[in-house]
C-alpha cells in the first residue's frame, strides 16, 4: 500500500531525512519519502505486516505526529505562525548577539586589568543568555537527531555552541575573562536566519497547491426548480445540473447535457486548439467555455476533481523526491560525531602524556571553539544567497537553492510544447486574398466580423490588423458574422488541419473575399536552447497534452526526431516520463497541467507569464526574459556549485590545519575561536567572487 500522509513538527531538510531513514527501517516499509517542505510523508509499506497505527507510532516515537492531511491553506496558515515566531527569536538573538559579541571583542582587542575584563566577560555571558533562549528549538532538533540517528547540522551546532558556553561559564567560576561566548550567539544566529528562510520557502511550496485549487472558480450557478442559485462548490453533489456561460471558467466536471460550444483546454492539458464539446461530451473544471452556454451534469464533488487530483499528484510528487542532503549537510553528519568525539579523546587520553587536567581540558575546548562548523554552516547558503541575488537581477526567481544547484549536472531535458516552446496563443502566418481583393481589404473585413467576441482566434485576427472594427460581430458555433459599413454580412468560420493550424474562410455576401492561416508559433529562441543543450550532451524531449500535428511540426522546426516526441500526456504521464528520464531532470513548463511535471523533476523551471501554479511548484521561475534564459541559469548553476565546492574546502582546511595545533596545545581556545572567525571571512569572500 502506498499513502501520502502528513507530518506534524518538521522544521528542517535534516530532520525529513531522519525521519526517512526511521521510517525505511521498519521491517515492513518497502520505500518511505519525508520532505519538508510541504511536511509530508510518501510511505509504500506491506500493509499485512504493518498498521497506519503502528506506523503513527514509529513517527511519534521520533517525537513527530503522524496525520491524515494538511490542508494547503491550513498549512499555510501554520507556516505563516512559524515565520512570526522564529522572526522574533532571530530578532532577540540578533539584538543580544550584536551586544554579547561587541563586548567579546573588547576582550580580544583590548589591554583591561583582570577585575574589569571579568566583568566584561560576565556581561557578554548574560547578553548571550537570550539567544540560547532563542535557539533552544535548535538544541531540541539536535535531541532528536540523536534518537533518529541521522546527526545533522542542528547537532553540530548545538555541540558547539553548548560547549562553548558551558567552557565559559566554567572559566567565568575560576575567575578567568578567556570566554567564547561570541562562538555560541553567532552560530545560533546564524542557524535561526537559515531557518527562517527555508520556513519562507516551505510557504511558497504551499501555495503552489493553493494556486491549482484557485484555478477554478469558488462558486458555480446551479439550476433548481426556482432557477439558477449561486452555490459555493463543496456544496454540489453529483447530478446537480449547473449552469457555465460562454466566456466563463468551469467549476465542477460534468457531462455536458444541454449546449454546444468549444472549450479552452489548454491550462489543464497543454492543448493549443479549443475542442468542440456536446451533449454526452464531458468538461473539466478549470477550463474555459468559449462559446455558447453549457449545462453540466456533475459527476465529481469538489476534492474529487481532475484538478483536485492533479493538486494530490503534486503533492505526491514533491513527497517521492524526499528532501535531498547537500555537501554541507552531509559532511556536516559526519563532523557531528568526529568532533566531540576528537575532543573528548583529547581530554582523556592527554593526561597519559603528563597533561594536566585543567590543561587537557582547554585542549579540548580548543579542539570545539577551532573544529566549530561556523564557516561550514555558512558555506553552501553565502553562495546560494549570493546566486539567487545575481539571479534576480537577471529576471530569474530561485525558489529551491539545492534544486538550482542540480541545473550543473542535468542529463536529461523535458519541455513543455504550448507556452513553453511556443508562444501559447495562435497568430496569424498567412494573408491570402481572393482575386481582385487586397490584404488589408481582408484584414479588415475578418477583423470587422471578430470585434468584440471571446475567443482566441478571434483575439489573434484583431491584434493582426492592429484594432477593432464597428460595433461587433455575433459569435457562431464555429465562427463569426457581421455587417460592414455598406450592409453587406462578412462571415468568418474556420477549421483546422493535421499540422495543428488553423484556416479561416472570409466571405461576404456569400462570396469568398480570402482566406487567413493561424498557427502557434514556435518561440524565436526555442531552437538555440534546445541546440545548446544538446550540444552540451543533454537528452532533449518533447512531453505535450496536445495532439500528434501540432506537436510534429513544433519537433519538426527545432530539429528534433520523432522519438524525441511525447504527445497526448496526461498531467500524471509527464510525471511518469520525468521519473523514467535518465537523472538529474529539467522540467520546463507554463500551466497547471505541469505542475506535477515541475514537482517530480530534480529542477522545474517556469517560464515567464507561467500559471501561478507551474510558477509556484517550479524551483526555477523565469520571470522577466524568454526560454534563452534557461541558459543563464545553467551557467549560474556551475558558477554557484563551484563556488559552494572552494566554501566548503576552506572551511575543511581551516578545521584540519587548527585540529593538530589545538590537540598539542599549541593553540589556546581564544585563538581557535579567532581561527573559526578566519574561517568564516574567507567563506564570505569568497562567496563574493560569483
Amino acid at each position: 500500500m502506498r499513502r501520502l500522509f502528513a507530518i506534524e513538527g518538521l522544521a528542517c531538510g535534516g530532520c525529513a531525512r531522519g525521519l526517512e531513514r526511521h521510517l525505511s527501517r521498519l521491517p515492513a516499509v518497502r520505500s518511505a519519502g519525508v520532505h519538508h517542505l510541504t511536511a509530508s510523508a510518501l510511505v509504500d509499506w506491506d500493509e499485512s505486516r504493518l498498521t497506519v497505527e503502528e506506523i503513527g507510532r514509529a513517527v511519534g516515537g521520533a517525537g513527530y505526529r503522524l496525520i491524515e492531511r494538511h490542508r494547503p491553506k491550513e498549512l499555510s496558515a501554520l507556516l505563516a505562525a512559524d515565520m512570526r515566531r522564529i522572526s522574533l527569536r532571530l530578532a532577540v538573538a540578533v539584538m543580544a548577539g550584536m551586544w554579547s559579541m561587541a563586548l567579546s571583542i573588547v576582550l580580544y582587542v583590548s589591554s583591561l586589568d583582570p577585575d574589569t575584563a571579568w566583568w566584561i566577560a560576565f556581561g557578554a555571558g548574560f547578553l548571550a543568555l537570550p539567544v540560547i533562549w532563542a535557539g533552544r528549538g535548535i538544541f531540541w532538533m539536535a535531541l532528536r537527531s540523536i534518537r533518529l540517528r541521522t546527526p545533522s547540522m542542528d547537532l553540530l551546532i548545538a555541540v558547539g555552541s553548548a560547549g562553548a558556553f558551558a567552557a565559559s561559564v566554567a572559566a567565568l567560576a575560576h575567575g578567568s575573562s578567556h570566554v567564547y561566548f561570541d562562538t555560541a550567539t553567532m552560530l545560533v544566529t546564524l542557524l535561526l536566519a537559515g531557518r527562517l528562510l527555508d520556513t519562507a520557502t516551505r510557504r511558497s511550496t504551499i501555495e503552489a497547491l493553493n494556486a491549482l485549487q484557485s484555478s477554478s472558480p469558488e462558486t458555480a450557478m446551479v439550476l433548481s426548480p426556482d432557477g439558477p442559485r449561486e452555490t459555493v462548490l463543496p456544496l454540489i453533489g453529483i447530478g446537480a445540473q449547473v449552469m457555465v456561460d460562454a466566456g466563463a471558467a468551469v467549476g465542477m466536471d460534468g457531462i455536458v447535457v444541454s449546449g454546444e460550444s468549444a472549450v479552452d483546454r489548454s491550462v489543464l492539458t497543454g492543448e493549443s486548439i479549443p475542442v468542440a464539446v456536446a451533449p454526452g461530451k464531458r468538461v473539466e473544471a478549470g477550463t474555459v467555455n468559449l462559446e455558447r452556454r453549457l449545462v453540466l451534469e456533475v459527476d465529481r464533488t469538489h476534492g474529487d476533481r481532475d484538478i483536485d487530483r492533479m493538486g494530490g499528484a503534486v503533492a505526491l510528487e514533491i513527497a517521492r523526491r524526499g528532501s535531498i542532503a547537500s555537501t554541507a549537510d552531509r559532511i556536516a553528519g559526519i563532523l557531528a560525531w568526529a568532533i566531540p568525539a576528537l575532543a573528548l579523546a583529547t581530554f582523556v587520553l592527554t593526561p597519559a602524556f603528563g597533561v594536566s587536567a585543567a590543561e587537557a581540558a582547554l585542549r579540548a575546548l580548543a579542539v570545539l571553539a577551532g573544529a566549530c562548523p561556523c564557516a561550514l554552516s555558512i558555506a553552501s547558503p553565502l553562495a546560494q544567497a549570493r546566486a539567487t541575488g545575481i539571479a534576480a537581477g537577471h529576471g530569474i526567481r530561485i525558489r529551491e537553492p539545492g534544486a538550482f544547484e542540480t541545473l550543473a549536472h542535468v542529463r536529461t531535458a523535458i519541455f513543455d510544447k504550448t507556452g513553453t516552446l511556443t508562444q501559447g496563443a495562435p497568430e496569424v502566418t498567412g494573408v491570402v486574398p481572393a482575386p481582385g481583393r487586397t490584404k488589408a481589404e481582408l484584414l479588415a473585413a475578418a477583423a470587422r466580423a471578430e470585434t468584440g467576441v471571446l475567443h482566441p482566434l478571434a483575439k489573434a485576427v484583431v491584434a493582426y490588423y492592429g484594432s477593432e472594427v464597428g460595433a461587433g460581430g455575433v459569435r457562431l458555433p464555429r465562427g463569426a458574422l457581421a455587417q460592414d459599413e455598406s450592409g453587406r454580412m462578412v462571415s468568418v468560420s474556420g477549421s483546422a488541419d493535421d499540422d495543428g493550424a488553423t484556416r479561416l474562410v472570409v466571405m461576404r455576401d456569400g462570396k469568398a473575399f480570402g482566406t487567413l492561416d493561424l498557427a502557434d508559433r514556435v518561440r524565436p529562441e526555442a531552437a538555440a536552447v534546445v541546440a545548446r543543450l544538446s550540444a552540451a550532451g543533454v537528452a532533449i524531449i518533447i512531453a505535450t497534452g496536445d495532439s500528434k500535428g501540432p506537436t510534429m511540426a513544433v519537433a519538426s522546426a527545432l530539429g528534433l526526431k520523432a522519438e524525441q516526441v511525447r504527445f497526448g500526456c496526461t498531467p500524471q504521464a509527464k510525471a511518469t516520463l520525468v521519473t523514467r528520464s535518465e537523472r538529474p531532470v529539467l522540467f520546463v513548463g507554463d500551466g497547471v497541467n505541469d505542475a506535477p511535471a515541475l514537482a517530480a523533476a530534480d529542477c522545474g523551471v517556469s517560464v515567464a507569464n507561467a500559471h501561478s501554479a507551474a510558477a509556484q511548484t517550479a524551483d526555477v521561475a523565469i520571470i522577466r526574459g524568454g526560454i534563452d534564459q534557461i541558459g543563464t541559469a545553467i551557467e549560474l548553476a556551475h558558477r554557484t556549485v563551484r563556488v559552494s565546492r572552494r566554501n566548503i574546502a576552506l572551511a575543511l582546511i581551516y578545521n584540519a590545519l587548527i585540529v593538530p595545533f589545538a590537540v598539542t596545545g599549541l593553540v589556546s581556545p581564544a585563538m581557535a575561536a579567532l581561527a573559526m572567525l578566519a574561517s568564516s571571512v574567507s567563506v564570505s569572500l569568497n562567496s563574493v567572487k560569483l
